[in-house]
């Protein structure tokens, strides 16, 4: 799970957001950031994987673009090298939603991760 972890918030820093899990977001981050699921999938299994992008704004197309760069750096699946294997990310329907809350925004971006590395490495 480390290195599942590990790889996924490497390889979605290059977008120039801090990245986050869900659950474990600093009480005085700044938006914008990234949230991302701490979840292993099985090896041989995909498994739902949602990214969430959070910016405090009145207008969805900075936030949208941010999106779409990523989306598009998935195209239509992307390897992501981990410790001791590599994990494949996939597109997942719909792939991407704005959910908008007051002055606070965030677009949901659906995927599927498979992870081929052994577990606990």
């Amino acid at each position: 799970m480390v290195a599942t972890a590990a790889a996924l918030k490497t390889w979605l820093s290059q977008f120039g957001w801090p990245v986050y899990g869900a659950n474990d977001v600093p009480t005085d981050a700044e938006l914008p950031y990234i949230t991302v699921p701490v979840k292993e999938p099985a090896y041989d299994q995909k498994t739902a994987y949602m990214i969430q992008l959070w910016a405090r704004t009145k207008e969805n197309e900075a936030l949208m673009q941010k999106a779409d760069q990523i989306c598009a750096a998935v195209g239509v699946g992307v390897r992501v090298p981990c410790t001791g294997g590599l994990l494949v990310i996939w597109p997942d329907n719909p792939l991407q939603q704005v959910l908008p809350d007051g002055n606070v925004r965030r677009v949901l971006i659906s995927l599927q991760l498979n992870a081929y590395h052994c577990p606990g490495i």
